[in-house]
């Protein structure tokens, strides 16, 4: 290169480099303390509230560590991205911690100096002029603070790094967390077989995962890795699911939980919904027979939960919405109208014994007095699962039956959901574990509420789904992974547990990016669209064929023709 080219290129880096670094109002950043690159200013566990803290957090490429420039008289100011919080000096004094506030205020405004400009290093001084951003500590979840100005601290610099804000969640995001998620937990042995935890119901329940990835994205990818899960569970556990199998390479107690042979049978009929390949839906449909053969109490109406655990006329939510779901999927595909009535009967019977619909309430289980025939105690908490699979049933059963009665408790269901298992942003905070069954119940309510959303046609949760998806992104790990503590900022050396994560991979398949075009859009067939303002709802339901995806990313019909039903 000559001497005049080189010259050329030089000038032109620098003055690129100049351009990127010299901040702009109305620009976004990423701000991290040069003394520790890898880590980024970050409100604590992505807190949407007035007064949470800032904290140093390693760095994950998410929006609620991103921050625009704004312009507040001779101040700037930093509005986080995703939290839409100002940075803030909670006084004037040295070792002030830093929060975000609602607005701009003087408590916001901000000196932003340059100290090398074209690397984009500057010192931030409060308001008042005299005390400046000290990192302090470096080590995960350290509290910046102010302190007297030091122009030799290093500590007291701050790199602003250019970036494109992302305010709202995106497919892009909804396929980094389901990949990340199967990256990390999913077992693959060879082509055809596959597995999570090698067994128990978080299995399965993960299974479900893979189909809500498959329905969200219509990415067959996602499906045939539910295939290699179901191939691995069927090598192990073979054709009977209602038997022990307790081996290194697999876990699985189907002699005596009626529920985790029922969350199976839901998903392998769900497979045969959406492939049309009748082996599933054979598969699933003997193994229902079988458990309600065995653990349906008829003086009840319900069904027993365990068949060695427990109290033998213990009859609990956790199998009655599950076995409900399981009969729609099977009459859904093909196996007769008398799975709608099962599931129908077994509705009404949760519905008069387990719930408070005056609240939308889904209690936990009743226990029977089999000599007197009637309950002798209850159980009344409410879960994200129990309030999942009963929504989900009243949905099924709604764009089957067209009743009222099963549109008005979906809403209600979801209402009390809404009211009583979320914080008051609208994110769940019940679950709020890492380990047990519990961590993976979330999960299992974003599926149903996408199905309210999308097949029934209730607008009005399309919001909350992404909303919670997007928290559960921004809490994200540097592995980027989420535990089912949506609320807490995960750490790599927290996030091991599959069935846990599985949780915020739901939430990014549930999400509904675009409702009106693309591959979340409503099929306007198959969906019946409710007016929120008349509470009333128009269309015909209908039986679901599986369907694929054509070009456009539009659904479309797979495996015959689309059958209506006339609305009861």
């Amino acid at each position: 290169m000559s001497n005049k080219r080189f010259a050329i290129f030089c000038l032109t880096f620098m003055a690129a480099a100049t351009a990127m670094a010299q901040l702009t109002v109305g620009k976004t950043y990423r701000i991290s303390p040069v003394t520790h690159p890898d880590k980024v200013l970050f409100p604590e566990n992505a807190s949407l509230d007035v007064g949470s803290t800032i904290l140093l957090w390693s760095q994950t490429n998410v929006p609620a560590e991103q921050w625009t420039v704004g312009e507040k008289g001779e101040y700037l100011t930093l509005q986080n991205v995703y939290t839409r919080r100002y940075l803030s000096a909670a006084t004037s004094s040295v070792g002030a911690v830093i929060r975000q506030i609602a607005s701009g205020t003087s408590m916001a405004r901000w000196r932003i100096e340059p100290v090398d400009e074209a690397a984009g290093i500057y010192r931030l001084t409060a308001y008042s002029g005299t005390k400046s951003l000290d990192a302090g500590g470096v080590q995960e979840g350290a509290s910046p603070s102010l302190a007297t100005r030091d122009e030799s601290s290093q500590g007291q610099l701050w790199q602003f790094t250019p970036t494109d804000p992302q305010a709202v969640f995106t497919q892009e995001m909804q396929t980094q967390m389901i990949d990340d998620y199967l990256s990390a937990f999913l077992e693959r042995f060879g082509s055809r077989r596959a597995t999570f935890i090698r067994g128990s119901w978080g299995e399965s329940e993960q299974l479900e995962v893979l189909l809500d990835a498959y329905e969200g994205t219509g990415n067959e990818t996602y499906l045939t890795y539910a295939k290699a899960v179901y191939s691995y569970f069927n090598q192990n556990v073979g054709s009977n699911w209602l038997r022990l199998v307790y081996t290194d390479a697999y876990k699985w107690y189907g002699h005596d939980f009626n529920d985790d042979v029922m969350w199976q049978i839901i998903a392998t009929a769900r497979m045969g919904w959406l492939t049309g390949e009748t082996s599933y839906t054979t598969a699933a449909r003997k193994n229902f027979d079988a458990i309600w053969d065995r653990a349906y109490i008829p003086f009840t109406g319900l069904m027993r939960w365990a068949e060695q655990s427990g109290d033998a006329y213990g009859t609990n939510s956790c199998i009655a919405g599950p076995t409900e779901v399981a009969a729609c999927y099977l009459a859904m595909s093909g196996c007769g109208e008398e799975y709608y009535e099962k599931a129908r009967d077994l509705y009404a019977a949760q519905r008069y014994r387990l719930t408070d619909m005056s609240t939308g309430q889904v209690w936990d289980a009743c226990v029977w007095n089999p000599e007197t025939q009637k309950i002798k105690s209850y159980n009344k908490w409410a879960s994200t699962y129990n309030q999942g699979t009963f929504l989900g049933a009243a949905c099924m059963l709604y764009q089957h039956y067209g009743d009222q009665q099963y549109l008005d408790d979906a809403l209600k269901v979801m209402d009390y959901t809404n009211n009583n298992l979320c914080d008051h942003n609208g994110i769940i905070n019940a679950c709020q574990v890492n380990d047990g069954d519990l961590c993976g119940f979330k999960g299992i309510l974003m599926r149903y509420v996408r199905r309210l959303v999308r097949d029934v046609g209730v607008d009005k949760y399309k919001e909350w789904i992404n909303k919670n998806a997007f928290h559960a992104y921004n809490n994200r790990s540097p592995r980027g992974l989420t535990t089912s503590k949506w609320l807490t900022k995960s750490t790599d050396d927290v996030a091991i547990n599959a069935f846990s994560c599985s949780t915020a991979a739901a939430a990014a398949a549930a999400a509904i990016i675009d409702i009106d075009t693309g591959i979340h859009a409503l099929n306007s067939e198959s969906s019946t669209q409710y007016n929120l303002e008349t509470a009333s709802s128009t269309s015909s339901t209908s039986k679901h064929i599986p369907y694929t995806y054509d070009l456009m990313g539009r659904r479309a019909l797979k495996h015959g023709t689309r059958v209506h039903v006339q609305s009861r």
